[in-house]
């Protein structure tokens, strides 16, 4: 047998010696310091080391999603400067957690010049019709974005159902599209039922008394049947909305995770509908989405529900487009919380590491730069060697990027 080198045995030795002592794991708290980047919105500009990241990650996306808190003067900001980098390269729509019809009530808004006047009289007439674009600076957002995207055919999108308030404007709309003589006697009725539950739900403020809920079933089969009869498509459409819109809400106080799955179908649907009527694939779209945060993850949200953002990422693959996921959340500051039927918006504080929904973001938190914003680069994290629990797990593969604002401030309702 031939003789081994004793130069070769001591590297053998010191390999195994190597093999035997492995590499610490990397730790949540270590990879978020390493994934994190100070962010600032200045001037309507974003700017930091993350603002090139953001930008880099955006100029890659056709579909550009924002899950946000509600309500917020803060995270509108960022939505500008997210559609500033988004009209370079495009921006054909941007979709909305709001109705269809409120999102046609601003579509055609920004074509005058009192869109906020125009707005706060729809919301005089009809309370609580609309959901967030009667707040001004989401309609400033959507004025924003019509106007950088510099296309005469830039389109705004609802996704979501009619907001609680929105009966008397619907059945207003269905006798406008001129219903025959069956239709509009039904629709009349439905009128009457609608007045006298506003007159009811103002009273206390409780939304539950409002037709949308209280409705009883026989009177919505009974104006179904004369609707079917000689209204007309518009009518039908309006109509479909209404109960559509009322069926979600009647499950959500009876079978929760039945009504959030209703509510994940209608706005997956409604997003068909309209990107089928822009041309379908026939023509290069970009879009940016706005919805509550749970609403956009990718996989299964923490309601273990598949909603709008798991469609968007695998209507994007399907087409070999990009998907861009962006969780935008406050650590602190003070919401504006809905109080009731025609009522003013209430105030509360809120911290997010006393909120149980939210509290295990306390690692970035801790690991959030100084003095600015933060964004965290979520996709480093994924397929390593960290230990992640359920709620971690979800994040980092159902948002590529998260942004931590130090403090938000409450928006304020058209009035």
């Amino acid at each position: 047998m031939r003789a081994v080198p004793c130069s070769l045995i001591s590297a053998l030795s010191a390999m195994s010696v190597f093999a035997q002592t492995p590499a610490p794991k990397p730790t949540l708290e270590g990879s978020l310091a390493k994934a994190s980047y100070a962010l600032s919105i200045e001037g309507g500009r974003m700017t930091g080391p993350g603002a090139a990241i953001l930008q880099t990650a955006i100029s890659q996306a056709d579909y550009v999603l924002l899950g946000e808190d509600h309500l917020t003067r803060e995270i509108p900001r960022f939505g500008a400067a997210v559609c500033d980098a988004m009209a370079s390269g495009g921006l054909s729509a941007m979709a909305f957690e709001a109705s269809p019809a409120v999102a046609r009530f601003v579509q055609e808004s920004l074509k005058t010049s009192n869109r906020i006047q125009t707005m706060a009289e729809l919301q005089k007439k009809y309370p609580d019709s609309a959901a967030f674009l009667n707040i001004k600076d989401e309609n400033d957002l959507a004025a924003h974005c019509a106007a950088i995207s510099k296309r005469s055919n830039f389109e705004i999108w609802g996704l979501d159902q009619e907001f609680m308030g929105s009966a008397g404007w619907i059945l207003a709309r269905m006798l406008a599209a001129n219903p025959g003589p069956a239709a509009r006697g039904a629709i009349l009725h439905l009128q009457a039922l609608e007045r006298a539950d506003v007159e009811e739900a103002r009273k206390t403020g409780d939304p539950s008394k409002l037709f949308l809920v209280s409705v009883p079933d026989s009177d919505i089969q009974g104006a179904s049947a004369a609707i079917n009869k000689d209204g007309t498509p518009a009518t039908k459409v309006a109509f479909h909305e209404l109960t559509t819109s009322r069926t979600i809400y009647l499950e959500q106080g009876t079978h929760p995770s039945d009504s959030n799955a209703s509510r994940g179908l209608l706005m997956k649907h409604n997003f068909l509908t309209y990107y089928n009527m822009a041309g379908g694939d026939n023509q290069s779209k970009r879009i940016l989405f706005k919805f509550g945060d749970w609403h956009l993850y990718k996989g299964v949200n923490p309601l273990h529900q598949r909603d709008l953002g798991n469609f968007i990422a695998e209507f994007a693959d399907g087409q070999g487009k990009g998907s861009l996921h962006i969780l935008v959340l406050g650590i602190k500051g003070t919401h504006a919380v809905y109080s009731g039927y025609d009522r003013p918006l209430k105030f509360e504080p809120f911290d997010m590491v006393q909120d149980d929904d939210y509290k295990w973001l306390k690692p970035a938190i801790d690991a959030k730069k100084a003095e600015s914003w933060t964004l965290f680069d979520l996709r480093g994290l994924r397929f390593g060697q960290l230990n992640l629990d359920a709620d971690w797990q979800r994040v980092v593969y159902g948002y590529d990027l998260l942004v931590l604002i130090p403090e938000l401030t409450p928006a304020a309702l058209i009035q």
